[in-house]
């Protein structure tokens, strides 16, 4: 039975002054759990959301980042197998038979500028000052919230050294005979290697694509977890407060009257 000495009254004014403090934390912040007291298990859920959050978006960043260096790498390449293409043509011009010593002479002046032009590509298709076309170190980029989350992207080596090509010449039969087959592997090489490139920019394109699908889910949960529900919040602290305004009311009514607000609680 309810009691008229306004005890219990003044309890459930107090838990509606707590009420409306919460509410209004809630609202002011924007969060459903500004304490941990609130919720120890949500902020504890929240909290790892919100970190998986922060390392998805740097893995969009990174993953981003991968495919622009594939691109380079690739680019660089397709230079390479340019001059490649062309240093087979003109080997294929000194080999034609056709050729005067004055000719044969120019042929292989161009041959052997393009031929250490490949090496100059190699050596200058960089990235944040790291070669990519002159080494066959691999990167690895995070792209997950596990550290194994990977993927690489293997450097190449495309120098004319590397390809084969350094010290060819043109200038005789016997040696356009010799460029020319050695051109064909170096062709071979170059093509694997932007095959090897173009998988991997596609990884990371695919990749980027999963991770920007993941931060919208996880961004959803956390928010359905964490974010305050404002409307739901308001009606909660309009509610609290006229229902602590009736039990100021009823209180003021029991010190002048006990019996009569008795009468009324027990009916």
């Amino acid at each position: 039975m309810p009691t008229v000495n306004g005890a219990s009254i003044g309890a459930a004014s107090l838990q509606n002054s707590r009420l409306q403090h919460n509410t209004i934390n809630k609202l002011a912040s924007g969060s459903n759990i500004p304490r941990a007291s609130d919720s120890a298990a949500s902020l504890a859920i929240s909290t790892v959301l919100q970190a998986d959050t922060v390392v998805l978006n740097q893995n969009a960043a990174t993953a981003a980042q991968g495919a622009s260096i594939g691109q380079i790498a690739d680019g660089g390449l397709a230079r390479i197998s340019d001059g490649l293409i062309r240093m087979k043509e003109l080997a294929a011009q000194a080999l034609s038979g056709t050729q005067d010593p004055a000719s044969l002479s120019a042929i292989n002046a161009e041959f052997v500028q393009i031929r250490d032009g490949i090496s100059q590509i190699a050596e200058s298709t960089t990235f944040n000052g790291r070669g990519l076309l002159d080494n066959t170190d691999s990167s690895d980029f995070l792209i997950g919230t596990d550290v194994g989350d990977t993927i690489s992207l293997d450097g190449a080596d495309a120098t004319g050294l590397a390809l084969g090509i350094s010290g060819l010449t043109v200038d005789t039969t016997a040696n356009a005979t010799a460029a020319f087959g050695a051109i064909d592997n170096a062709l071979s090489q170059v093509s694997g290697f932007r095959a090897n490139v173009g998988a991997t920019i596609s990884r990371f394109e695919v990749a980027g694509e999963n991770i920007s699908s993941q931060i919208e889910n996880v961004t959803a949960a956390n928010s359905s977890l964490a974010d305050a529900d404002i409307s739901a919040q308001v009606t909660s602290l309009v509610t609290s407060r006229v229902l602590n305004e009736v039990e100021l009311a009823m209180q003021a009514q029991a010190n002048k009257n006990p019996q009569a607000l008795l009468k009324i609680l027990e009916s």
